[in-house]
């Protein structure tokens, strides 16, 4: 019996402790779900503020996107618009978003930039941020420029899925520049025209020398036709005589022609020496009258340079008749100007006009290309500003500075054309 009581009793401890010790698992596991419970609260209150702040800037965005004054717009990758703000439906003269969401960009683009556009799009697909102006034609058919700044549009691991394109109207920015090449041209000319005025004395003796020439060889042949001493054998070589005479006095009138008649820039491959050796002999009396001598150092085998040739001769002219007329001022005792040409690494091509004259005071030497600045008692100072603007047109840079040793030299660089001439026509066209 006391066995049995011994059991039974050992029997309630047990149970005793088994339900004490389930007890103190039901509580640890109750208050482990209340954490947990508390923790996923605390997540999702976290989660509705991480919600809210999203929300919040995507509103702020949305606002920004839409007051943006500017034409902001998304692409893909094959032109497709896939978002665009409402001030670029009132660029492209779209009514309502689906006007031109979903479409291809290109409906606007006009044909002959078509390509260019596929190429900068191209280019922001791989990963640049570019520039680029082209010629669009509205939904509404108004013919205008725009230009784009575009980047492209990553998400989270880095891919490009879009591009992002800010782009404005700049017709009128446009027409501006096309303005202000006409007056640019039409102070060219002028300035041409006051040039051959100065010029007229040394024109007339370059067609008086190949005219007397023409006269006195016809009168030969028909005083020697006239006496009957003269075989038709005999006729040729005063007659060929007569005629390579005439070719030159129609290519000096031609030359003249081509340098004041009113004309629009005609870009082309340009040999730079060959419109040097031009310059110079448009000079040739004026340095002869000065008593100066102008010498040549021209390099040979350069690449050819993008450019008008006669605004290029204007500059070179202008350049070399300036140099004269300060040698002969100040009186110089040696009258020289060298005109040399060098290529500047595989872009460019320099053009430097130098003399022997008093050079440039150091005061003076950074107001020389500004438009009525003159030394000379009665010079306009348009020579050298329409100089400096031309070779600026060319995309290249006017220079003056005095040498140590006495003198002037005045230095002006062209882009070159590499090996493609054809691409590189295509490209600079572009720009010009």
């Amino acid at each position: 019996m006391s066995e049995w009581s011994g059991t039974v009793w050992l029997g309630a401890v047990a149970l005793v402790l088994l339900l004490t010790l389930g007890a103190i698992i039901l509580v640890y596991l109750l208050m482990r779900l209340r954490e947990v419970r508390q923790r996923l609260s605390d997540r999702e209150a976290e989660h509705e503020v991480v919600l809210d702040r999203l929300q919040e800037n995507e509103n702020r965005l949305r606002a920004v996107f839409e007051s943006e004054p500017e034409c902001v717009k998304l692409q893909s990758a094959d032109g497709t618009v896939l978002e665009i703000n409402p001030a670029g439906l009132a660029l492209i003269g779209a009514e309502q978003p689906e006007d031109i969401i979903g479409r291809k960009i290109f409906v606007i683009v006009a044909p002959e930039y078509r390509d260019y556009y596929r190429e900068n799009m191209r280019r922001v697909f791989a990963g640049e941020s570019v520039v680029y102006e082209f010629k669009a034609i509205t939904l509404k058919g108004r013919s205008c420029w725009m230009e784009s700044h575009a980047v492209p549009l990553r998400d989270a691991r880095g891919n490009i899925h879009a591009l992002l394109g800010i782009t404005r109207d700049i017709t009128e920015h446009k027409w501006a520049e096309e303005q202000a090449r006409r007056h640019q041209s039409e102070l060219t000319r002028v300035a041409r025209l006051s040039t051959m005025g100065e010029m007229a004395t040394g024109i007339a003796h370059e067609l008086n020398q190949p005219l007397a020439a023409i006269a006195n060889f016809a009168r030969g042949c028909l005083r020697r036709l006239r006496g009957g001493e003269v075989t038709c054998a005999e006729l040729i070589v005063p007659l060929e005589e007569i005629c390579q005479q005439a070719d030159r006095a129609g290519e000096v009138i031609r030359h003249v022609r081509d340098f004041v008649r009113k004309r629009v820039a005609r870009m082309s491959a340009v040999d730079i020496n060959l419109v040097v050796r031009s310059a110079v002999r448009l000079t040739e009396l004026e340095s002869r009258q000065q008593y100066a001598h102008v010498g040549l150092d021209l390099a040979p085998q350069q690449p050819r340079v993008w450019a008008d040739s006669i605004m290029i001769e204007q500059v070179v002219s202008n350049l070399i008749r300036n140099s004269i007329e300060a040698m002969a001022e100040a009186r110089s005792p040696h009258r020289e100007v060298t005109v040399k040409t060098r290529q500047l690494g595989e872009d460019a091509v320099e053009v430097e006009v130098s003399d022997l004259g008093p050079g440039i005071d150091g005061a003076l030497i950074d107001q020389v290309f500004d438009q009525f600045f003159t030394t000379k008692p009665d010079g306009v100072g348009m020579g050298l500003s329409i100089s400096r603007s031309i070779v600026e047109s060319h995309g290249g840079q006017l220079r003056a500075e005095s040498r140590p040793g006495g003198g002037a030299v005045f230095r002006f660089t062209l882009r070159a054309i590499g090996r493609t001439l054809a691409d590189n026509e295509r490209r600079y066209s572009l720009h010009h």
